[in-house]
């Protein structure tokens, strides 16, 4: 069967802060990229879906039901890994997922035939016993995981999953991610875009509690070409460019400076070049304020 989460015109103030402004998608299998500053209304949105906040207005519908009718039969087909590394050091990887799953509601014998593939299937069989005091990020990070995923959620909600993992843990998850999603809807919020880039089905922008634009990274990096060059000049004129363009990237080599930018016009009149758009040049277009052109 199909999975399909229905978010209908959401809504959610504090105070006079609209947190979230008639937020409505449609999500289906597959990875979905959430993207946006601090304060875009991201962990508001998750939180509204996990039902660790309650909207203001608006409907979530899991399969055409209302979760809110549902109760805790939607609770327990999400997953959801919070940013916040909050797991108990004196608990072994092996405790702690039965905690959780006691938590969540589970039988014993669930538990027993859920943790061990779990542990294998995140890379962690050989550390069952293994004290959480002793892991490190990136085997935090893959424990969470897997407490996410114990009792086979249909939806996973994944906070900043790969937030300060070193190259090879963060390709790991990424990997790890993709192979979990064939069967489930995984929402992940991140500011690390190159995460997403490769393996999301779609990407939401979200900034002020307002959806900018959504679709696949091919479709927004391909709304971006023309948009995106890579000016040469020198170090004393660096100071200009910077302050007049968006600026990606800055590198060099024994006689020039290459500086990435991201403009609605051609960076006339410097030496540039026309280049291809990556989704952080999208994140640069509708995110950074500092460049104006």
């Amino acid at each position: 069967m199909d999975v399909v989460l229905e978010i209908k015109a959401l809504n959610k103030k504090y105070g006079g802060n609209h947190a979230l402004k008639d937020f409505t998608y449609t999500l289906t299998e597959g990875v979905y990229g959430l993207l946006g500053p601090n304060g875009a209304g991201k962990s508001t949105l998750m939180n509204i879906i996990t039902d660790n906040l309650l909207p203001d207005h608006g409907q979530i519908l899991f399969n055409g039901k209302d979760v809110k009718k549902m109760g805790k039969d939607f609770l327990q087909i999400i997953g959801y890994m919070p940013q916040q590394q909050g797991v108990y050091d004196t608990f072994t990887a092996a405790r702690f997922l039965f905690y959780m799953a006691a938590l969540k509601g589970m039988t014993k014998k669930e538990a027993k035939e859920q943790i061990p593939k779990l542990l294998s299937l995140v890379n962690l069989q050989d550390h069952t016993y293994k004290r959480l005091g002793y892991f490190s990020g990136g085997m935090k990070q893959r424990i969470l995981i897997a407490q996410a995923m114990l009792g086979n959620p249909k939806v996973l909600i994944l906070d900043e999953p790969t937030a300060g993992l070193d190259p090879k843990e963060r390709i790991r998850i990424r990997n790890l991610i993709s192979e979990i999603s064939f069967d489930k809807i995984v929402l992940i919020a991140t500011h690390v875009v190159p995460d997403i880039e490769f393996i999301a089905k779609e990407v939401l922008l979200l900034n002020k509690g307002t959806l900018l634009d959504s679709g696949s990274p091919h479709y927004l990096t391909e709304k971006m070409q023309g948009c995106v060059f890579e000016i040469k000049t020198s170090p004393e004129n660096l100071p200009a460019v910077a302050s007049k363009y968006r600026v990606g990237n800055i590198s060099k080599d024994s006689n020039n400076i290459y500086v990435r930018i991201v403009s609605d016009k051609k960076p006339d009149p410097y030496e540039y070049e026309e280049v291809r758009p990556t989704l952080e040049d999208v994140y640069l277009h509708y995110f950074d304020t500092e460049g104006q052109q």
